[in-house]
């Protein structure tokens, strides 16, 4: 794994139910545990990291309930939520606080840059951003100008993506704009504009992704991926049959189908965001279809840093206990904790990780 940009190491306390956290990331983090037990609350951090980011922070905050509803237990429990995160060179810290209308506000917010873990001189410089009492973070726009802006360009680039509305109004289904196809959005707001750009100026990439849907779904043949014929501005998502003149669109898939449409073209893209979160992507996927996501989540981890939640045995099956992070709830508390590779090495031999998992041998049950 290159050694700059990657979430290394994040400190986490007073986050919803996750009390007290400090975890080791590698390239690809798959979490396992029950319902309940916190995977879907570690993965809303980077969402919350993002609004931090875009300065939405008290809009986020008035639409999850308030601050305690956002602090573990609440504000009698929890004096301020903080924050570590260590991604090399350079760090995030901040420290939030409630207000008496429920409000989130900096206590203290900083940034660092570490010269000697990249074999630099200068030491360490810390930067202080928002004030204390600040509704907004001091991170300025990304950049690679600052510290603070080589920061603010790593947050930006954390990707968490949900694929499970698949409902008639589902905003994957609905036309798009034809430019917006700089990132493909959280629920594939753009996929036909983003499959449209990587049709014309990455074929190669576009071959996989069409090539890899079709081993999922034997009956796709090809994207038809064209100008809406009244408005030229935008595009949906339209596709042939194999055998069969007629076009269809994203209304005709089945859940499973379009939601590994969406997996598929997110990982298989040419361009990869430097941290992609999925919480339990297996949803509604045939087994076959969840073995093919292990291999592309595998393979994706090689260019960029995956974060995953899962539930699915099967999906376990197709990783190695150094990718996994279990996760329980004891004491009123989210715990995490990283498998030892080497008290599983004899297990592995006759089973897999899913099925050790399956018979309770790693913890992550109810």
């Amino acid at each position: 794994m290159p050694k700059l940009g990657y979430l290394n190491h994040l400190k986490l306390s007073g986050f919803r139910s996750i009390k007290e956290m400090d975890l080791p990331l590698g390239r690809l983090n798959v979490l396992i545990g029950p319902n309940g037990a916190g995977k879907s609350n570690f993965i809303n951090f980077f969402r919350f990291m993002n609004k931090l980011l875009q300065k939405d922070l008290q809009l986020y905050v008035a639409e999850q309930g308030g601050a305690d509803a956002i602090l573990h237990f609440g504000r009698k429990q929890t004096p301020a939520l903080e924050a570590s995160l260590q991604f090399e060179p350079n760090a995030y810290d901040c420290a939030l606080v409630p207000t008496n209308d429920g409000r989130l506000v900096f206590k203290a917010e900083k940034c660092r840059f570490n010269a000697e873990r990249i074999e630099y001189h200068g030491g360490t410089k810390a930067v202080k951003l928002a004030s204390p009492g600040a509704e907004e973070s001091g991170l300025p726009s990304p950049n690679t100008k600052s510290i603070p802006g080589h920061v603010a360009r790593y947050i930006e680039d954390w990707k968490v993506y949900h694929f499970h509305d698949t409902s008639q109004s589902a905003p994957v289904k609905q036309p798009c704009n034809i430019a917006d196809a700089g990132r493909l959005r959280e629920q594939g707001e753009n996929l036909a504009a983003f499959l449209y750009h990587i049709k014309e100026y990455e074929p190669e990439s576009y071959g996989r992704i069409v090539s890899t849907i079709q081993r999922a779904a034997p009956f796709f043949h090809d994207f038809i991926l064209e100008r809406d014929l009244h408005n030229e501005r935008q595009i949906r998502l339209r596709w042939k049959h194999k055998g069969n003149d007629a076009y269809f669109d994203a209304h005709s898939l089945s859940d499973g189908t379009l939601r590994f449409i969406c997996l598929t073209t997110l990982l298989l893209q040419p361009r990869l965001p430097s941290v992609i979160l999925l919480d339990e992507p297996e949803l509604g996927l045939h087994p076959y279809a969840i073995q093919l996501l292990g291999s592309m989540l595998r393979s994706a981890s090689e260019s960029t840093q995956i974060i995953a939640s899962t539930q699915s045995v099967t999906l376990a099956n197709e990783f190695e206990p150094e990718n996994v992070i279990v996760v329980e709830h004891r004491d009123n508390n989210s715990q995490f904790r990283r498998l030892d590779p080497k008290a599983f090495e004899s297990w592995l031999e006759d089973y897999r990780l899913g099925d050790l998992w399956e018979k309770n041998l790693l913890g992550g049950t109810p």
